[in-house]
């Protein structure tokens, strides 16, 4: 069988040959149109998966979407991304994530719910001072000063977790400097040093030197000092211990140094036994109350969730701003005496303190050769000041004397001021923590 082949530059040819081994000739092929598909669906006409590229001649490639949309059936619809190769990358849409405006100004006033609530409460007393103050609609000499009161110190009974007390109450060391400087040195200097002093140069009016006094005899924080020595990684056992001691411990220590440093007529209560009958019903019993709830181990699971503890410090924090605003109720409708210049001093003042008060406390604690973590939980528990117990306990010493406002004006601007700079503190601080500890040191933790 002879079978030739010629080769055109317009078409190849095709030669047929039967079975038999006849050859039928060569035939040269005509170019002939591609036969034509049926039109049907996209999902009908082409193939699964992506048109073979290998088989496409140069500048088809980018045409695949063409392709496919030359064998759609009309009115079906091709994405345009289907075959066409390298796309151009759709425009971005607006992110639907992005919060406005009003989100943002919403999230930051309930996360600054406290600052905004104080400041609400002064311009509100400033406004219309005669609805909170006392003898006005609202009773607060009941409902403030009965109520409020016993409620809040209850709640500090049912933060106090006694079973704290025993994991620190060994290290002498630890205990016996953050005690000094809790109740010791800095109200002893204020009282004898640096009031006399700021009130012979003129900075401060003997008032607020006296709010200076109060604040330094104050007792530590029982929540913000805990977390922030958590979140320093310092001796958290030591910090708790000093919560639950110290707050215990003011009941009556804190009015007995107010008496020795002011005297015993600066209170409106009248002697030290009728301040000791009023604390005793007013804080005393509550904090005991609270604590023996506590001890009840089916309630004292419910108080140690973290619902519950937000609920609780909620609690506490609404009636601190009751307390707020009906002391500067009071303060407008009597007349309110303090400039902005004399604020903007004890400012200044409260500021140059903490800073002192900090650095010494961690000074005097490598003096002493505490481990690095209770030094941690010195400088946060020693330099703390409570606003939660001690504001109540300031409201039940002086409720009624004119100097109300004075003695806790110190306490109101140091509280924010101590928590930001304990927190810009906090990652320097960790640092010092996990450091390798000097020879013959040990960490209690």
């Amino acid at each position: 069988m002879h079978v030739s082949t010629r080769v055109s530059s317009l078409a190849a040819p095709t030669t047929v040959c039967r079975r038999d081994g006849r050859a039928k000739g060569t035939i040269r092929a005509a170019r002939r149109p591609a036969p034509s598909r049926p039109r049907a669906s996209i999902g009908a006409t082409l193939p699964e998966g992506p048109v073979p590229t290998s088989v496409m001649k140069p500048g088809v490639r980018g045409r695949r979407g063409e392709l496919a949309r030359s064998h759609a059936a009309p009115g079906a619809t091709v994405s345009p991304s289907e075959g066409d190769g390298p796309a151009s990358s759709p425009s971005p849409a607006p992110s639907s994530d992005e919060p406005s405006l009003w989100t943002r100004t919403v999230r930051f006033l309930v996360a600054n719910y406290f600052l905004v609530g104080m400041l609400s409460g002064v311009a509100l007393a400033y406004l219309a001072p005669g609805v909170g103050a006392t003898g006005g609609p609202v009773r607060p000499e009941f409902t403030v000063n009965q109520v409020m009161i016993r409620v809040m110190f209850l709640i500090s009974g049912l933060n106090l977790p006694l079973t704290e007390l025993k994991k620190a109450v060994t290290n002498v060391r630890a205990n016996a400097l953050i005690q000094a400087f809790i109740f010791g040195f800095p109200a002893a200097a204020t009282a004898y040093v640096l009031g006399p002093a700021l009130k012979a140069a003129g900075v401060l009016t003997p008032r607020l030197v006296d709010g200076l006094v109060v604040l330094a005899c104050l007792p530590t924080t029982i929540g913000s000092g805990v977390a922030l020595t958590n979140a320093a990684e310092g001796n958290v056992a030591v910090s708790l211990f000093h919560a639950v001691f110290s707050n215990l411990a003011g009941i009556f220590v804190t009015p007995a140094l107010i008496f020795m440093y002011l005297g015993a007529d600066c209170a409106s209560v009248g002697s030290p036994y009728a301040a000791v009958t009023k604390l005793t019903s007013q804080v005393l019993v509550p904090v005991v109350v609270g604590m023996g709830l506590r001890a009840i181990p089916a309630i004292g699971e419910v108080l140690s969730s973290k619902p519950f503890k937000s609920r609780l410090k909620l609690t506490s924090d609404c009636i601190i701003l009751a307390i707020i605003w009906n002391t500067f109720c009071n303060t407008f409708k009597s007349g309110f005496g303090v400039p902005a210049s004399e604020l903007t001093s004890l400012f200044m003042v409260l500021s140059v303190i903490l800073i002192g008060y900090k650095a010494s406390i961690l000074a005097a604690a490598r003096a002493f050769g505490l481990a690095n973590r209770d030094a941690v939980s010195a400088v946060y528990m020693g330099s703390q000041k409570t606003l939660a117990f001690g504001l109540p306990l300031i409201k039940a010493l002086f409720d009624g004397s004119p100097e109300l406002v004075w003695f806790c004006l110190p306490a109101l601007m140091y509280h924010p001021m101590q928590i930001a700079l304990g927190s810009a503190l906090v990652p320097r601080l960790r640092e010092f923590a996990n450091a390798k500890e000097d020879s013959g040191r040990r960490a209690t933790r």
